[in-house]
């Protein structure tokens, strides 16, 4: 089975929500030929649009990212702060599971907090 693509994501999304192209268009301020073409991987569409398109399908917009091949300008941000503790970080921690990453996440919100 192969994997889904941005467009494809973004159509059975739409499809499950029920929103006609011209609806989902209308709430992303594109026209509906541009969703079309979105949908059928026919162009690649701004970091805008995608986080539009997040929003009016009530989708997590950094997976729509990723799925796009791209990332938050917010997350950009982080990275070119830290260029290398990043990904070093990013590195060490790649094989944790699920339940670590949530475990991390809690700790990294502690410290935050702390710091305040």
């Amino acid at each position: 089975m192969s994997k889904q693509t941005f467009g494809q994501l973004i159509n059975s999304l739409r499809k499950a929500k029920d929103i006609s192209l011209r609806k989902l268009a209308e709430q992303v301020d594109v026209s509906f030929v541009n969703i079309a073409h979105i949908e059928n991987d026919r162009v690649k569409t701004s970091k805008k649009t995608i986080i539009q398109l997040a929003k009016a399908l009530d989708h997590d917009v950094d997976e729509l990212l990723a799925k796009a091949e791209t990332i938050g300008d917010d997350i950009e941000e982080i990275i070119l702060k830290q260029p290398t503790a990043l990904p070093a970080f990013l590195r060490s921690a790649k094989n944790l599971s699920a339940a670590q990453w949530n475990e991390l996440t809690r700790q990294v919100e502690k410290i935050n907090k702390k710091g305040k």
